[in-house]
C-alpha cells in the first residue's frame, strides 16, 4: 500500500512538473510573435496582383480629378445686314426719301446703307429701291436678286419688282435666276421661263429667248 501511494504521488509531481514547462515554453513562444493590432499595412508584403490594382486606381482618382477642356465655339448667328449694322436706320431712311436730292443720289444712299440694315430695313430699303431704280440702270438691283444669302422676305419684294419690269429687263435677269442652283428663286424661274418660251429644255432657252425678245419687245 504505501509502495501504490509513493509512485501515486511520485507521478502527481512528474506531471505538475511537465504541465509546468510546457506552460512556459507557450509563454516564451508567444512573447515573440507581434500582436495583430501592433502590424503596420507597409510591413506586410504586396503581390503583383495588389501593385497592379493600386495603380490602376490611382490613375482613375488622377482622371477624375484632371478637368478635360473642350474648345468654345463660336455660335452667333448671322443676321441679313452683318454684325455692323446701322444704328437709327429708320430715322436715316426718312431723312434720305425725304431730302430735295435727285432720285439718282438716293438711290445710291439706300445702295450704301442697305448691308447695314437688319432685315426689317433691309425689306424696305428693297422696296423703296424697286419704286426709285429705272429700267436702264436695273443692273445693280439684280445683282441683289442674285444673292441668295438675302432673306426671303427681301427675295420676294425684288421678285416682284422684276415681274413688273419690260420683258427686255425681265427675262435675261429669269434665266440667270434659273441657271443659278442655290437661289431661292431659281425653281420659280424655271417654272416662269418655260411658261414664256414654251420650252422646257433649259439648254434651249438662250436662244429661245433671243427669238421670243424679238416677237415680244415689250
Amino acid at each position: 500500500m504505501q509502495t501504490s501511494k509513493l509512485l501515486t504521488t511520485i507521478g502527481l509531481v512528474v506531471v505538475i512538473i511537465g504541465g509546468g514547462l510546457l506552460l512556459g515554453w507557450w509563454g516564451s513562444r508567444e512573447k515573440g510573435r507581434a500582436p495583430i493590432s501592433d502590424l503596420q499595412p507597409n510591413s506586410i508584403p504586396a503581390t503583383a496582383g495588389a501593385v497592379e490594382s493600386n495603380a490602376l486606381r490611382m490613375r482613375s482618382i488622377t482622371a477624375v480629378q484632371v478637368p478635360i477642356l473642350t474648345p468654345l465655339t463660336n455660335a452667333a448667328s448671322a443676321q441679313p445686314g452683318g454684325t455692323n449694322l446701322q444704328a437709327h436706320w429708320e430715322e436715316k431712311l426718312d431723312e434720305i426719301l425725304g431730302s430735295e436730292q435727285d432720285d439718282t443720289n438716293k438711290v445710291k444712299q439706300l445702295f450704301e446703307m442697305f448691308p447695314h440694315l437688319p432685315e426689317e430695313g433691309q425689306t424696305q430699303v428693297a422696296e423703296h429701291l424697286a419704286n426709285l431704280v429705272p429700267d436702264d440702270n436695273y443692273s445693280p438691283l439684280g445683282q441683289l436678286l442674285q444673292n441668295s444669302k438675302l432673306s426671303e422676305s427681301v427675295l420676294d419684294v425684288l421678285m416682284s419688282d422684276l415681274l413688273n419690269r419690260p420683258n427686255a429687263v425681265k427675262l435675261p435677269m429669269l434665266l440667270q435666276l434659273a441657271q443659278s442652283l442655290d437661289n431661292p428663286k431659281a425653281d420659280e424661274s424655271k417654272d416662269l421661263m418655260e411658261l414664256y418660251l414654251d420650252e422646257e429644255d433649259p439648254a434651249k432657252w438662250p436662244q429661245k429667248m433671243q427669238e421670243w425678245l424679238k416677237e415680244n419687245p415689250d
